[in-house]
C-alpha cells in the first residue's frame, strides 16, 4: 500500500508531466502561428514545427499526432479567442447596435495586430480533406455568425433593427464585411490598412439594418 509521501510525489510527477505537456503544446502553437503568418498552411509541417521550438519530429510527435491535429487546435483557440472576446467586450447594457458596432471594430484591430492569421487559418481548412480540420472550421464560423445573429435578434426586438431584416442574412453580410476587408488586406496591408475604413463600413452596415423612420443622433 502506498504511503503518503509516496501518493504525493506521484502526485507531483503527474502534475509536472501535465504541465509540460500543456508547455509544450502552446509553443507549438506559437510556433504553427509565426509559420502561418510568414509562408500560409503550406509552410505548417511538423518538421518545420519542431525546427521552430527547437526540438526532435519525434518530440513534437509526443503531443500532437499530426499536422491537421495543429490546425484543429488553432481553429479552436481562434474560435475561444474570438468568441471570449466578445463576451468580454460586449457589455450587457449595450445596445444590440453597439455591440455590433464594437465587435466590427475590434474584431478587425485584433485581426491587423494578428496579421490575419486566423482568417488564412480559416480558409485554408475549407480545402483540407480531413474531416476534424474541416468541422473544426465549421464549428468557428458557425458559432461566430449565430453569436452576431443573436445581437441582431436582440436590435429586432428593441426596435433598433427593421423587424422585416433576416438575421440569418444580416449576420452573413457582418461577416462578409470582415472577410473581405481582410482578403483585402493582405493582398497589400500597406495601401490598405485593415481599421482604416471602419467606420464607413460600419454607418453603411447599420443603415441597411435601420428602420426607415428612424431618428439617428448626430455623428461627429
Amino acid at each position: 500500500m502506498a504511503t503518503d509521501s509516496q501518493k504525493i510525489s506521484e502526485f507531483a510527477m503527474a502534475s509536472s508531466t501535465h504541465l509540460d505537456h500543456e508547455t509544450r503544446l502552446n509553443q507549438i502553437l506559437t510556433a504553427a502561428r509565426e509559420l502561418i503568418a510568414s509562408g500560409g498552411v503550406t509552410a505548417l509541417t511538423v518538421r518545420a514545427i519542431a525546427r521552430k521550438v527547437g526540438v526532435t519530429e519525434a518530440a513534437i510527435y509526443r503531443h500532437v499526432e499530426s499536422k491537421e491535429q495543429v490546425l484543429v487546435m488553432l481553429l479552436e483557440d481562434v474560435r475561444q479567442s474570438v468568441l471570449g472576446t466578445i463576451e468580454q467586450h460586449t457589455a450587457p447594457d449595450t445596445t444590440a447596435l453597439g455591440k455590433l458596432e464594437h465587435v466590427l471594430t475590434h474584431h478587425l484591430s485584433v485581426i491587423e495586430s494578428r496579421r490575419g492569421i486566423s482568417f488564412v487559418v480559416i480558409a485554408e481548412a475549407a480545402q483540407f480533406q480531413e474531416p476534424s480540420v474541416r468541422e473544426a472550421g465549421k464549428r468557428l464560423v458557425e458559432d461566430y455568425l449565430l453569436t452576431v445573429e443573436g445581437f441582431i435578434r436582440e436590435g429586432i426586438e428593441a426596435g433598433e433593427v427593421d423587424d422585416a431584416i433576416n438575421p440569418g442574412a444580416a449576420a452573413t453580410m457582418f461577416f462578409g464585411i470582415i472577410q473581405a476587408s481582410v482578403t483585402r488586406w493582405l493582398f497589400d496591408s500597406t495601401a490598405h490598412p485593415l481599421t482604416e475604413n471602419v467606420l464607413s463600413l460600419w454607418r453603411q452596415y447599420r443603415a441597411s439594418l435601420e428602420p426607415a423612420n428612424s431618428v439617428r443622433s448626430p455623428e461627429l
